[in-house]
């Protein structure tokens, strides 16, 4: 889906060689190189890997480069606006409330370089979990020591936290929310991911989602409390690691204001999902559920609430990006039109198993 594929790499590091050179001062002669997409390439938007090389006065200097990239081709989310993660991130960094991320450089809406708007931002070295093969199968994290596991989920806490502690109204995050939607946190979110529904439908009917809705609609909490910024897509695939330990918090593009269970259901409902709804064991030194909830609890200075609600709710806005991704997948020649892959994936056969639902046909 993303477009670096379609892309010459050659073309695109002459074409960003030039947009640096109208970034960079003082006689610098950058240069873009090794122009490459990341073994798993994101759906909300297109990722670009290189090194650079700036020669000022005859010296050279070397780094590498990520270009996050607006899509050009598809539309994941409904409404999407591609600069928010980049003003978030900005936002953060410039603010320094504690979250780990990735040092921002320029974001460019000139459509004469890329075609559409882009942004760049240092690399960090480190691992990512993968989401496929989900790292429940293969790879680093079942590889480590219960130990190194442990450390891994309750620093990925931690940074959760930190993201709930920073302070939203101060550092002007305020327009991440969206009044016409109601009230911020689960009312702005039901609102908006009925409409992201039936857009993504384009008619047909899901009947788990369908019942999951009117299973939400009737199990919907009374929300009290301020509600916190919220990353939106708050899980262990969305951090880069090292050492076990969170180095780096990406992919704010689903930012908005909510309460803290909001994204903590959602950090449980992706580990859950590549557990149990895989028939997978966990990593054995992970969190279990209750301690997560005990211990999250403690960080923000209250108990957590509905926490089975807002999982339940995390599978239902999974399942209807899934419906999304998949007529866009349909739409691009990577699958073929008769696949079921929209409506039979694995949010809805969690949900059905979750809410004891007829499994998706």
């Amino acid at each position: 889906m993303p477009d670096i594929d379609q892309r010459d790499p050659d073309e695109v590091a002459s074409i960003l060689t030039r947009w640096l050179a109208t970034k960079a001062g003082g006689g610098a002669a950058p240069e873009v190189f090794d122009v490459q997409a990341p073994a798993s390439n994101g759906f909300s938007n297109e990722t670009i890997l290189c090194r650079t090389r700036t020669t000022v006065n005859g010296a050279a200097e070397e780094g590498r480069l990520v270009v996050r990239v607006a899509p050009t081709k598809h539309l994941l989310f409904l409404n999407a606006e591609f600069s928010t993660q980049y003003r978030v991130m900005q936002t953060l960094g410039q603010g320094r409330p504690g979250i780990p991320l990735p040092t921002l450089g320029w974001y460019e809406e000139d459509p004469q370089y890329l075609g559409v708007p882009f942004f760049t931002m240092d690399h960090i070295e480190g691992l990512v979990p993968a989401d496929n093969l989900p790292y429940t199968m293969e790879g680093w994290v079942i590889e480590a020591t219960p130990e190194q596991q442990e450390t891994m989920w309750w620093s990925g806490v931690d940074a959760l936290a930190a993201v709930h502690r920073a302070d939203w109204r101060a550092l002007g995050l305020d327009w991440l929310g969206d009044a016409a939607r109601g009230k911020p946190g689960i009312e702005q979110q039901m609102s908006y991911y009925r409409d992201f529904l039936d857009w993504a439908a384009q008619g047909i009917t899901v009947p788990v989602l369908e019942s999951t809705w009117a299973w939400l609609v009737d199990h919907q909490p009374a929300e009290a409390g301020e509600v916190v910024l919220s990353w939106g897509d708050s899980r262990i695939g969305n951090i880069i690691w090292q050492d076990f330990e969170c180095a780096a918090v990406l992919d704010w593009e689903m930012a908005s204001l909510g309460q803290p269970e909001m994204d903590l259901g959602w950090w449980l409902y992706f580990d859950r999902q590549f557990s149990d709804g895989l028939s997978l064991p966990r990593p054995a030194g992970f969190g279990t559920h209750e301690d997560t909830i005990e211990r999250y609890g403690e960080l923000m200075g209250r108990p957590m609430k509905d926490i089975f609600f807002y999982e339940v709710f995390s599978g239902f806005r999974f399942a209807v990006v899934m419906l999304r991704l998949a007529d866009l997948l349909v739409g691009s020649d990577l699958m073929e039109g008769d696949s079921d892959m929209g409506t039979n994936n694995l949010a809805t056969q969690l949900l059905s198993t979750m809410l004891e639902l007829p499994r998706p046909a």
